[in-house]
Parts: structure tokens; sequence; C-alpha cells
């Protein structure tokens, strides 16, 4: 962390850039990098700009990378991005000449686009407002944190791996699915009950009715009349009709055959939440055989 009382050496500004005379300080090497600039309409490069560039190209024909397409591509995600211009300097140039190395080098035209969203000055400077790094870190800083918003620019997240479900889980999915479908074909044909049920009231002849009821296309009139007394026994009563199991309980419980003291039971059983079946429905319809 910053410390002032400490580091007052690093805080202090580095003199002027003198470079050291090294391999890459050749005439062509300046050369090639000049023609590079001019062909990128690029601006004069000082001394610091121009020792980055050279010592790219002159590493990569050593290690037989493209040392000159990363000098290139640099210059372009400065020079071609948003509010980029006036970073064609160091710390900059070597900041952003690292990222164009391996990891993004085949990115291309989405790297040159991903640094619009880069803001590289204001980076610098919301650094040395925060007085987070000692000046002699702040390099290698600022090279991090940009490799860090273009992975993050670049590299899709990973979609979180797709958990299998539970025997417990399908079953319970299952189950749900079910009951689901089984609501809307209580409400279905509690609906067309109300239809038919207007219809008869209005149609009192049996052949008359019969003749209407073939506009609902239903197997037969036994199943017009079992949707006639669901609709008018429950076609008001919500709170069982969301409760039941499926329709053939509804079709049970306004069975003729069953007592009125039956259904209220039944009904009871229902409204306390047991899972009453349409089996247990026609056992309580059916009349109990005398013992000899």
């Amino acid at each position: 962390m910053y410390d002032e009382d400490h580091c007052a050496d690093d805080d202090v500004a580095p003199a002027a850039f003198e470079p050291i005379k090294h391999q890459w300080h050749t005439d062509e090497l300046a050369s090639e990098v000049r023609e590079i600039l001019v062909a990128l309409d690029a601006p004069t490069a000082d001394a610091e700009v121009m020792n980055a560039f050279q010592r790219t190209i002159w590493r990569g024909r050593r290690f037989g990378v493209d040392g000159r397409g990363r000098v290139i591509l640099a210059c372009r995600c400065i020079l071609e991005s948003e509010d980029n211009a006036d970073a064609f300097r160091e710390p900059f140039v070597g900041a952003v000449l690292d990222v164009c190395g391996d990891e993004f080098a085949a990115s291309g035209l989405k790297l040159v686009e991903a640094f619009d969203e880069i803001k590289l000055t204001r980076i610098w400077e919301d650094m040395r407002r925060l007085e987070y790094f000692y000046l002699s870190e702040a390099h290698s800083a600022l090279n991090r944190i940009i490799r860090n918003k273009v992975r993050r620019l670049l590299t899709p997240p990973q979609p979180e791996p797709v958990k299998v479900p539970s025997k417990k889980e399908q079953a319970e999915a299952s189950r749900k699915t079910l009951a689901s479908a089984n609501r809307k074909t209580v409400e279905r044909n509690i609906e067309l009950g109300r239809k038919l049920a207007a219809l008869r009231d209005v149609t009192p002849r049996n052949r008359a009715f019969s003749h209407a009821v073939d506009q609902f296309d239903l197997r037969d009139r036994h199943e017009a009349a079992e949707l006639i007394r669901v609709a008018r026994l429950y076609g008001d009563r919500s709170d069982i009709t969301a409760k039941v199991r499926n329709w053939r309980v509804l079709v049970g419980l306004s069975s003729t055959t069953l007592s009125d003291a039956a259904r209220r039971k039944l009904e009871g059983r229902i409204l306390a939440g047991e899972n009453v079946t349409a089996k247990a429905v026609a056992a309580a319809g059916s009349p109990r055989k005398k013992r000899r």
C-alpha cells in the first residue's frame, strides 16, 4: 500500500528517459517501426515508445513469434479505440503490448473493440488518486488491471454446470406436472359443464338436447350428464375443485349413488388436505353387503 513516510523515494517522478544501448537499438528496427507508424497514420512516437516497439519486434524474431504483428495490434488498440488516443505513450504502450501477447493475439478486431470499454488514462488517474501502489509498482499493476479488464470483456463467463436432479426431485417435478395438468382438466371440464347445464335449462326435451350436444364433440350422452352434474354441484366450489386429485374424483362425488352424508364427509377430508382418490369415493358410494 502507498506509504509516503516510508517510501518517499518511490513517490518521486522518474528522471527523463535515457535509453540504454540494447541489441534492438538499431537503425533498421527504428526504420521498421517508423514505417509501421506511418502506415497506421500514428503520431510520432517518443523515445520510450520507440524502445518498446523495437524491443518487441527484436524479441519476436529471436523467439519465433510475430513481434511486428503485436506492435501493429497494440497501436490499433490505442489509436482506433474511443478516448485512448492520448495514451500513445508509456506506461500505456507497454501495458497494451503485454495484453497483445499470446493470450489475446488471435482476438484481432475483437481486442481493438474491447478497448472502447477501457479508458487507459482514466485507469492511471484512478490509481494515482487512490495512492494504493508505489510508483515503482504502478507499471506492473497497470498491466494486471488492463489484462483483467480485457479478459473479462473477451472471455465469456463459464456456464454453471447442469445439476442432475435426484430421483426424489424428479418424482416431485413429475408430481407437480401431473397436478397442474389435472387442474387444467378440471377447470376445462367444469366450464364445459356450465355450458351444457345452461343448454339443458333451455332445452328440456331429451331428443332436442341430444342433437344440441353434438356440437361439443363428446363421447356419449353419459359424459354430458357427468359434466352437468359436476358443474351444478361444484361449479362454484373452488375450495373443493382446487384440491381434488383429478376429475374422476369430482365425477364420483357428484354421483347419484353417493349419499349426501357420505359426500359431505368426503368433502371434509378433501378440505382438510387429504388426498382422496376416485377409488375411495366409489367405495363410499357402494352399498355394503349384509352379513348372513
